[in-house]
């Protein structure tokens, strides 16, 4: 089984950068040639495209990302199964519209993807509540200090068996 493990993320935003911030974290880590581990916080158009150039390579997606959400406390890691519920093509349309806008947004991009069916069977979303989303290079204190937690759960649901 082949697994890309993916980091998405706002550049430059503290912990919105959480999931291209931990990757060279992960990639300190040992890893099989089963899995690969890549940065895809660029435009969802671009990350479509990345996908088709690799059709079918991978079997699990796991992607890393952090996103301010409604009633949820800083410092949560929500963690589920992509659902590929029906699309609206209304909201997809937009979503490609703010991509193209320089937008970087995990949801925007996971739509798209289902949307050209570029994603593999098996995806997984780790989506993180921020501490703080101020302009800077690494994330809040608090997050990178629980790195290595978060780096087991990212291996747990990269490496589960289905």
């Amino acid at each position: 089984m082949k697994v890309l493990i993916a980091g998405v993320g706002h550049p430059n935003l503290k912990d919105l950068s959480f999931g291209q911030v931990l990757l060279p974290h992960l990639k300190k880590q040992n890893w099989t040639e089963n899995f690969d581990l890549e940065n895809l916080s660029f435009g969802a158009i671009a990350v479509l495209q990345w996908f088709q150039d690799h059709p079918g390579k991978y079997d699990r997606v796991v992607f890393v990302s952090a996103a301010e959400r409604t009633g949820r406390a800083p410092g949560t890691l929500d963690v589920s199964d992509w659902d590929f519920a029906p699309l609206d093509e209304t909201v997809v349309q937009e979503c490609v519209a703010e991509s193209v806008t320089g937008i970087i947004s995990l949801d925007n991009l996971m739509m798209i993807l289902q949307y050209f069916k570029a994603l593999p069977p098996e995806v997984v979303v780790l989506d993180l509540e921020p501490i703080t989303s101020e302009i800077g290079f690494e994330c809040s204190p608090e997050i990178e200090a629980r790195f290595d937690e978060f780096s087991e759960i990212i291996r747990e649901k990269a490496e589960a068996a289905k």
